[in-house]
């Protein structure tokens, strides 16, 4: 995260996507010796996870590489809109990670539904802010 970009609530936010992601990966670990299952699965759950992250973690970075931009028209609200869109997109990940993470650790099977409504969810926050940039990018 740049200087710039460093304000205490990104810097909160970010903070408890560390918190929820290490707690994902515990409940991984539990999951994984309490259930028995093979080190390959838990390597691979937990790796898509830290490779998502870490890439949303970059994008955060250059917020102009999102909506293909020249650095000198990100700035001001289309700045600001990219990287709450990219914050928000992230704590919905890990928390979309979590949620079900917990669940089977009290033994109960998330349907199919919940898939479709993460999805729906990271389709409604991209066009929303993605609005908000563009029409930012329109004055």
């Amino acid at each position: 995260m740049r200087k710039e970009d460093m304000t205490v609530p990104a810097l909160i936010a970010e903070a408890i996507d560390i918190i929820l992601g290490i707690i994902y990966i515990g409940l991984q670990i539990f999951y994984g010796i309490y259930y028995h299952v093979p080190v390959n699965k838990f390597i691979i759950n937990v790796l898509v996870m830290v490779l998502i992250y870490i890439g949303l973690s970059m994008m955060s970075n250059y917020p102009e590489k999102l909506n293909r931009i020249a650095p000198e028209q990100c700035v001001g609200n289309v700045r600001k809109y990219s990287l709450r869109m990219i914050r928000i997109v992230k704590f919905i990940f890990v928390v979309g990670l979590l949620v079900p993470s917990v669940c089977d650790v009290f033994g109960y099977n998330m349907g199919s539904y919940y898939n479709i409504a993460m999805i729906g969810i990271f389709i409604v926050v991209s066009v929303f802010y993605e609005y908000k940039i563009l029409m930012s990018l329109k004055k």
